[in-house]
């Protein structure tokens, strides 16, 4: 249990430095907030082994998903500005049924889906993303990113 509440807080702690800067006022108040809200929810939030969680083949699989996602995320705004300038749009909506059983996983996935222009994630339901996309061919993408995340997921 403490484990889970420092990873939790870590966690907690590192995005809020990254979104107010490293003031002493919001340290503080980050410090604060972060170990509340750790303690309240440490356990909804990390499920499983945290040694797990720290192992570096599992942080290095998710630098890479990283860096592919933004390949991924340039080459689709290039191929989305092209697709509107000549009006090539073929848009339709499909199923993926996802190999994840975790709700963190199918979130980052879904999440990845919708920050991928052209792309937007439905609804997801049990182990099934339903999505839109501007082009069909884009449930490529799609596996694309479940293939790299599952090696994260393990």
């Amino acid at each position: 249990m403490p484990q889970k509440v420092l990873l939790a807080f870590l966690s907690l702690f590192f995005v809020w430095v990254m979104i107010a800067g490293f003031n002493a006022e919001e340290i503080i108040l980050g410090t604060v907030v972060s170990v509340l809200i750790a303690f309240i929810s440490s356990r909804e939030f990390i499920k499983g082994s945290v040694a797990a969680k720290f192992h570096p083949r599992r942080w290095l699989f998710y630098l890479i998903y990283v860096m592919i996602f933004l390949a991924v995320e340039v080459y689709s705004h290039i191929n989305l500005i092209l697709r509107i300038i000549f009006g090539k749009v073929d848009s339709g909506t499909f199923i993926l049924e996802s190999k994840f059983k975790s709700p963190g996983a199918l979130t980052v996935l879904g999440n990845s889906i919708t920050l991928a222009p052209g792309t937007l994630t439905l609804d997801v339901k049990g182990n099934k993303i339903v999505t839109y996309c501007l082009n069909k061919k884009s449930e490529m993408t799609t596996k694309i990113f479940e293939a790299f995340l599952e090696s994260v997921y393990r």
